[in-house]
């Protein structure tokens, strides 16, 4: 089959598509391949590349980032600062949105300075997880960077498993916890604190810090609180360092949205 440039793929009037569209291509477009075969009037064949490839690589992204399916395809629009009930909650959802997008917009800016975001709220459900993963989201879309997302306690877990495990070793996890683009730690402070704990979450910081790698954090306690909860005082100083703190807003959209959920199934069942 003879792979024609765009230049000579201009000469040729409507080309007979070879390719069958199947459910597999979400546009169905393709075979699922994410290549499309075309013969000329002539019979020689060419290739063009089909829109799910490009959708199928984001995916892959997506997936290898650790990025949980119901974050999936998040962007800033699905962050919804109406659905907060109080004035200053919706005042910190916009402040935190605005911050949010402009970290994506001066995200070269931040490589240089090495700098991420602490999100943090002493409530669940706030809509710290969500905003940081939008934020890694957008990053993949405009920068291609390959991010990483994960828990405090999964990175810890995770690391202690490897003891039992002989596919992935210590160093190779940890190192992807240093070394990964963008790393978005979630729940920072939930763990039980050690002194084993403090010193790896010590090391994956310290070797961002050192490398400008951006960090972006979320956490129940605002930056000065850490110094209580790790008391060796190194966790805290750099995330100082490695971060700009945004404020959430002290009210659960979790908790907003499953009342609107179950109040939509009432309304379903009993009227």
């Amino acid at each position: 089959m003879n792979i024609s440039s765009d230049t000579d793929l201009m000469s040729w009037k409507k080309p007979g598509k070879i390719t069958e569209p199947s459910d597999k291509c979400i546009y169905r477009e393709c075979d699922g391949s994410g290549t499309i075969i075309y013969r000329r009037d002539n019979g020689t064949e060419y290739m063009t590349f089909c829109k799910c490839r490009e959708y199928n690589q984001l995916l892959h992204e997506i997936k290898t980032a650790k990025i949980p399916e119901d974050y999936f395809h998040k962007t800033l629009k699905d962050f919804q600062t109406n659905i907060y009930q109080s004035v200053d909650s919706i005042k910190l959802a916009k402040y935190a949105q605005k911050a949010a997008s402009r970290y994506v917009e001066s995200f070269s800016e931040m490589v240089k300075m090495g700098k991420g975001l602490y999100l943090y709220s002493k409530t669940k459900g706030s809509g710290k997880t969500l905003l940081s993963i939008i934020i890694i989201y957008e990053l993949m879309l405009k920068y291609k960077v390959k991010p990483l997302y994960i828990s405090v306690v999964n990175i810890l877990n995770e690391l202690k498993n490897t003891f039992q495990q002989k596919e992935m070793n210590f160093y190779d996890l940890i190192q992807s916890f240093k070394q990964a683009d963008v790393l978005v730690m979630d729940d920072l402070g939930v763990e039980k604190t050690t002194d084993w704990s403090e010193e790896i979450l010590t090391q994956i910081l310290d070797e961002r810090m050192s490398h400008k790698k951006p960090t972006i954090i979320t956490s129940n306690m605002p930056i000065a609180a850490l110094e209580q909860k790790y008391p060796a005082g190194r966790i805290k100083s750099r995330v100082e360092k490695i971060t700009f703190p945004v404020p959430m807003p002290e009210e659960s959209i979790r908790t907003i949205l499953s009342k609107q959920e179950n109040d939509k199934i009432a309304k379903m069942f009993f009227e």
